[in-house]
């Protein structure tokens, strides 16, 4: 395992290609958060002809792991997680299954897709939300077990505005017409470089099975079509996917997360 810097920055580069939708926030953190940042470490997998077989970032306490043709030496990479023990540990599953089992780690398993058209589907009252309008995205988001139950206070609605701000993320909304309440919102949780990634598709509980969910990720994703993004997504159930699917999204592969219990 070679610690990489900035010197490394066309080699890395290279080795991921064009197949970034299989390390989107590896990619995305290096292209935003640079190779000579204090709180991103880089390291290559070589072998002894000096040829790539593995890329592992961490970012604060996030660790990912990325390799082309799962050629790499596990041994290796699971001992430098074990050294650094990160609170997770993320990567496509193909490759997170090469690392075999990690005691006191348990994993979560969902797919990666990537937006191939976007779908014929009515987006009328969807609007893009502005900085005022994210507390009320926020509050709708913090009552959702996957969204929001694990940020304390304010925590998530500080994310939110912070990614506003630096251009990284962008929020659209749907109201209820009686109330004016926010009903329905879907998120970027990364923008960089021309790779978007979507996440925070929520609906309020009372207006579920009306299609909510597919309009606004619809006008989130024609107006990132728009700017020339390709456009990404996460998802960890069935009815995620089916939304997907019907909204223009194309499964790339299974993703997973190690989590640290």
């Amino acid at each position: 395992m070679i610690k990489c810097g900035v010197n490394n920055k066309e080699e890395i580069l290279n080795y991921i290609g064009k197949d970034y939708g299989k390390c989107l926030y590896l990619y995305v953190d290096l292209m935003k958060y640079g190779f000579d940042n204090p709180n991103v470490s880089l390291w290559l997998q070589k072998d002894e002809a000096g040829e790539n077989h593995a890329l592992v970032l961490q970012y604060y306490t996030g660790m990912h792991v990325f390799t082309r043709d799962g050629s790499f030496d596990p041994a290796k990479v699971r001992a430098l997680i074990e050294e650094r023990n990160p609170s997770m540990v993320c990567g496509m599953k193909t490759t997170l299954d090469l690392l075999g089992e990690m005691p006191g780690r348990e994993m979560e398993v969902g797919k990666v897709a990537a937006l191939k058209e976007t779908a014929d589907i009515d987006t009328a009252g969807c609007s893009r939300a502005t900085r005022e309008e994210i507390r009320e995205i926020a509050d709708l988001m913090a009552d959702d077990e996957a969204l929001g139950k694990p940020y304390a206070g304010d925590e998530l609605y500080n994310q939110l505005v912070e990614r506003f701000d630096q251009k990284f993320g962008r929020s659209f909304l749907y109201r209820d017409e009686k109330t004016g309440k926010v009903i329905a919102t879907a998120s970027t949780y990364a923008e960089e470089a021309g790779v978007a990634v979507i996440s925070g598709v929520m609906v309020h509980p009372d207006f579920r099975g009306q299609g909510l969910a597919k309009k606004v990720l619809t006008a989130i994703c024609r107006n990132l079509k728009e700017e020339g993004f390709d456009v990404f997504s996460y998802y960890y159930i069935p009815s995620a996917e089916a939304m997907h699917i019907r909204s223009g999204f194309e499964p790339i592969g299974e993703w997973a997360k190690l989590v640290r219990q």
